[in-house]
């Protein structure tokens, strides 16, 4: 085998692995689209809450009754979503 068949095996070889990078990156950004839709309604459901805090009021002491251990777990994951997200945001804005 020569070196121009050689070359052209190694050329084939990385534009094969090429698609299936690009495969995998098209597979994650629709995921990825996905889960920024989830975070954009739950972003307008807070905004809306936020003009009702009666009923966030009310919501949040039906937890707290029904559900104390789910509450405590959900206000761990809530306050660490929350720092992650002014984090992410401070380094976005800063740039």
């Amino acid at each position: 085998m020569n070196r121009a068949q050689r070359l052209a095996q190694r050329r084939a070889m990385l534009v094969a692995e090429c698609e299936l990078q690009r495969a995998t990156l098209v597979a994650q950004g629709r995921q990825l689209g996905v889960n920024s839709g989830w975070m954009k309604s739950g972003e307008g459901l807070f905004e809306r809450l936020q003009h009702i805090p009666s009923w966030a009021s009310v919501l949040l002491a039906a937890v707290v009754v029904l559900m104390p251990g789910r509450f405590a777990r959900l206000a761990r994951s809530g306050l660490m979503l929350w720092q992650f997200w002014r984090n992410l945001k401070s380094a976005t804005d800063s740039k």
